[in-house]
């Protein structure tokens, strides 16, 4: 609840001091989803655009063993989507963990991430691609 109010994400609260407590975990305040239909399985979500896939295919694309595969989905969610959708499918632990994988698949947006998360800014293109 926050300020009497039900989130989507489950089981979260605002603590004093602006905490937003989820599942017993506290993240910083954030924006709402940009659509609730995002919570949705049968929902074709705005940044896949270029596929068929649902929600309910995309969390199972994420899920992956594969890391490439894994990778590919999971910058595709951080290229295409609205950082504030970002976080209803991963966490910064999770990009920071597969950050050397995610680095070609996240276009344009490789320096912004980078920046958000504090990590090294990524070279690119890779050095052996320049000689």
């Amino acid at each position: 609840m926050v300020a009497g109010v039900a989130l989507p994400m489950g089981g979260c609260a605002l603590a004093a001091g602006g905490a937003l407590h989820c599942g017993g975990m506290s993240h910083a305040v954030r924006l709402p989803p940009t659509s609730l239909d995002l919570l949705k399985d049968e929902t074709k979500p705005y940044f896949l655009w270029w596929t068929d896939a649902t929600i309910g295919d995309f969390r199972r694309y994420l899920a992956s063993t594969e890391a490439r595969e894994r990778a590919y989905w999971l910058g595709a969610l951080l290229r295409e989507a609205n950082p504030r959708d970002v976080w209803l499918f991963t966490s910064p632990e999770m990009i920071r963990e597969h950050w050397s994988d995610l680095i070609p698949f996240l276009g344009r947006s490789r320096d912004l991430w980078a920046f958000l998360l504090q990590l090294p800014k990524p070279e690119w293109p890779p050095k052996e691609a320049r000689e």
